[in-house]
């Protein structure tokens, strides 16, 4: 490539960069605020509240019935109206879970 074509390029890059700057911004954010009245981005603004929290353990029984880490995946991936309880992994203990861990 000669640096002709090379600094044609560019010129033509730099007009359509500045000319896509240039552009004025669009009637409907200038007309959103047509009225001239101030509104606060706070209107509507909900203060954080602490909610109650269960117990840990039973929280985790509570998983463990409906089904463990499964059924929420399946939550997620296909809405709530197809849970169905899920089968527990055949002789989970806690002991059989880190066997493999070295």
């Amino acid at each position: 490539m000669s640096r002709f074509q090379l600094a044609t390029g560019l010129a033509l890059i730099a007009i359509q960069f500045s000319s896509a700057q240039a552009q004025p911004a669009p009637a409907a954010s200038a007309a959103s605020n047509a009225s001239g009245t101030y509104r606060s981005a706070f209107d509507g603004y909900r203060k954080f509240s602490d909610e109650p929290v269960a117990p840990w353990r039973q929280s985790n029984d509570t998983v463990r019935k409906i089904g463990g880490w499964r059924t929420y995946a399946r939550e997620a991936q296909a809405g709530a109206s197809a849970l169905a309880p899920v089968a527990s992994p055949a002789a989970s203990s806690a002991s059989s879970l880190h066997a493999d861990h070295h």
